[in-house]
């Protein structure tokens, strides 16, 4: 046998058949593949405009709060000043007191008026000073303001009592207290 004889005989494969007349309309009637359009970005979709809203009104949020901010810090821009003033006197020279009391009275007449504390000393300026603030005066700071103002004599300890809260009434003056109200009509009453 003979390499060629073991391999099975090859049919000749049928010839093709032409497609009824029928199947020629049907075949007519096919077109290519047509491939969707490419999505455009524009316009978005709702959750991105909601999403940009958002977003909008956090900035105008943040915006607003920052104005805010910064409108206070100038309002109160003053009672750090004067706290710093306050805090750089020299608490042993006799002049200590006079100028503490001249600091007080200076933002005393900026927050409230001239006419209402712009004259006002001893026992009727220490009580304006305890109405305005919800801090209690101690006694030492009452004695050297009323004491040491004037005799230009100096008591260390006294001072720096006086010093310590005259910093704490600049920094605290004008809050809602149980035994006072705010004054309006101040020469600045807006601070």
């Amino acid at each position: 046998m003979t390499r060629g004889s073991l391999l099975p005989k090859q049919m000749p494969s049928p010839a093709p058949q032409a497609p009824s007349p029928e199947a020629q309309e049907l075949l007519a009637q096919l077109r290519d593949i047509q491939e969707p359009a490419a999505i455009n970005w524009w316009p978005p979709a709702p959750g991105w405009w909601m999403l940009a809203a958002l977003i909008l009104a956090g900035l105008v949020a943040a915006a607003l709060w920052w104005r805010q901010r910064r409108k206070k810090a100038e309002r109160n821009r003053y009672r750090v000043e004067a706290a710093a003033l306050l805090a750089a006197i020299e608490i042993e020279q006799t002049t200590a007191v006079a100028e503490i009391n001249e600091i007080l009275k200076r933002v005393a007449v900026t927050t409230y008026s001239r006419t209402e504390c712009g004259n006002l000393t001893g026992t009727a300026w220490i009580e304006f000073l305890k109405k305005s603030a919800p801090l209690e005066c101690p006694a030492d700071a009452q004695q050297a303001l009323r004491e040491n103002l004037y005799r230009g004599t100096c008591d260390p300890d006294k001072n720096r009592a006086l010093q310590e809260y005259a910093i704490l009434w600049v920094k605290q003056h004008g809050q809602p207290s149980t035994s006072h109200s705010q004054h309006p009509g101040g020469e600045a009453a807006h601070v």
